[in-house]
Order: C-alpha cells, then structure tokens, then sequence
C-alpha cells in the first residue's frame, strides 16, 4: 500500500480511482484506516461475494506460513526497517489487484498466492497506461 501512496499523483494524473476492499468486520476496517492512513474509500464484502467472484479464495496453511513467506517478512523487517502488517481477521485469505475501466471491463486481474504476493504499482501503473493507449 505504501509504494500505491508514492504513486498517488501519477494515479491521479491518469484518471485512476482506487478502491480497497476488505471482508473484515466494520471495527477492524475502521481500525486498518486509521493505523495506515488510508485516503482511498474502504469497501468491506463481508460475505466475500466479491472475492470470490474474481477467484480469490482461501490459500494452505504453507502458502501463509511457509519458508516464502517467512524470508519475505525477514527481508521487510530488516532489509526495509518496516513492520510486519497485522493480518486480518482471516489470514488465509487472499487477495488481488483488478483494474476495471469506466466501461466497466477487466484489463487486469491479479490473485495473489500468497499473503505478500502482490504485482509491482509499476505494473499497475503499464497496465492503465496500455488501456487508455487502447481507448483513445
């Protein structure tokens, strides 16, 4: 989230509107907006309908807790000086990145596989870019 706050200009500056989507519960939602400071509107699907609408189900035990994910957390904690987020209120339970146009299509669908697995805001970023490049 943080590198997708450094790129709130360059956001702005294409047209991008950003929603973020949780399935917690109204409490840990509001308490995940003020401990990160979130400036984009929350939306919580409680029954997880959009979830799995675009295929982003429950993930293995190892998939959260397996040797990736720990080398991940090691190198955010000591490469990066950050702090381990804290997971919600299912940790097995991924999420993704989609990017839907005015028209309302999908350019982008990402699910991740894993609780760090996410594409890069650059990414994001190519994959505006290249749908306005088709629309105009």
């Amino acid at each position: 989230m943080t590198q997708l706050r450094q790129s709130k200009d360059t956001l702005e500056a294409l047209g991008v509107r950003v929603a973020v989507v949780t399935f917690d519960s109204s409490s840990m939602a509001r308490a995940y907006v003020e401990d990160t400071h979130l400036e984009w509107p929350l939306l919580i699907d409680a029954d997880r309908r959009l979830y799995r609408a675009y295929g982003m189900d429950r993930i293995d035990w190892w998939s959260v807790y397996g040797p990736a994910s720990i080398w991940h957390y090691l190198k955010l904690v000591f490469g990066r000086g950050r702090r381990i987020p804290k997971p919600g209120s299912d940790f097995q339970q991924v999420g993704g990145d989609v990017l839907i146009d005015p028209e309302g299509h999908v350019r982008f669908h990402f699910v991740s596989t894993s609780p760090h697995d996410r594409p890069s805001v650059e990414l994001l970023l190519n994959k505006v870019r290249e749908a306005s490049a088709r629309t105009t």
